[in-house]
């Protein structure tokens, strides 16, 4: 089974609503499907909705979207007000998608493994994250 990979995005301002519906339209033009889990998706897991264009954002506090292109995915998981994205998916011979979902994103100013301990250090001491 493929290695669970992660990454964090960080932006240059926080997010706001602007910012996520540039994001979410970002990727409904890269990507095959994009959905958003919805609140209290049930005991089974996350209950989603396909997201087609930017009104059909259901808005809360922490709205998570999965990604999907071909037989893979990655979930990504926002915070309004905060500057970080933050994403989870599986290894794979080429760059993760949880990787892709945030390359070309606008506005991000750097990407961090989230294997990489010591500069996530320093941002939690930061109060970035």
């Amino acid at each position: 089974m493929p290695e669970r990979v992660g990454f964090i995005a960080l932006c240059e301002e926080p997010i706001d609503r602007d910012a996520v519906e540039e994001i979410v339209m970002h990727w409904i033009a890269r990507f095959e499907k994009v959905e958003q889990a919805l609140p209290g998706g049930g005991s089974g897991g996350a209950a989603t909705i396909e997201i087609r264009e930017a009104s059909d954002i259901f808005w809360e506090e922490y709205p998570q979207f999965r990604i999907v292109e071909g037989d893979a995915f990655a979930w990504v998981y926002l915070s309004l007000r905060r500057r970080s994205i933050e994403t989870t998916g599986f290894s794979t011979p080429s760059i993760p998608l949880a990787l892709e979902v945030l390359l070309e994103l606008p506005h991000v100013s750097e990407i961090i493994d989230e294997r990489n301990e010591a500069r996530l250090t320093q941002l939690e001491e930061e109060g970035v994250l």
